[in-house]
């Protein structure tokens, strides 16, 4: 608010102090509410400081948790894989296992079933060779 140009020259001396003394009065109120000002600035600099700091903290351990949390899912993707390579390895060794004695237990009904025919053949040959000398 402008203040009142009055010239000086017509006012009275009490006038004139009370004048000054206004004016002193507005001028340290002025300075009071600049000075609170430049306080609640400087306090809200620094608290924005600290806010950016304790967000930068914040984001560097969501950071630090993030590659934790990765290099964890790594190793059990890792340690999965290998799991499912052992189980496909003994799997296959299973598989070869029953395979072999598959095999084998064909070849032995194979071989039995070989020996019967054999000792048939024997049985008729006998059979034939008396018949025909007689």
């Amino acid at each position: 608010m402008a203040a009142m140009v009055v010239p000086i020259h017509k006012l009275s001396h009490k006038k004139f102090r009370a004048l000054l003394k206004k004016e002193k009065r507005k001028r340290k109120r002025q300075a009071a509410a600049k000075q609170r000002e430049e306080e609640l600035t400087c306090d809200n600099d620094i608290e924005e400081a600290e806010e950016l700091e304790e967000e930068k903290e914040l984001e560097a351990e969501r950071q630090r948790l993030h590659l934790e949390w990765l290099e964890k899912e790594k190793r059990a993707q890792e340690e999965f894989l290998l799991k499912k390579e052992k189980e496909a390895a003994a799997q296959k060794r299973q598989e070869e296992e029953e395979r072999k004695i598959r095999e084998e237990w064909e070849q032995q009904q194979m071989k039995e079933k070989e020996e019967v025919e054999h000792k048939r053949q024997e049985r008729r040959e006998r059979e034939v060779i008396p018949a025909l000398g007689g």
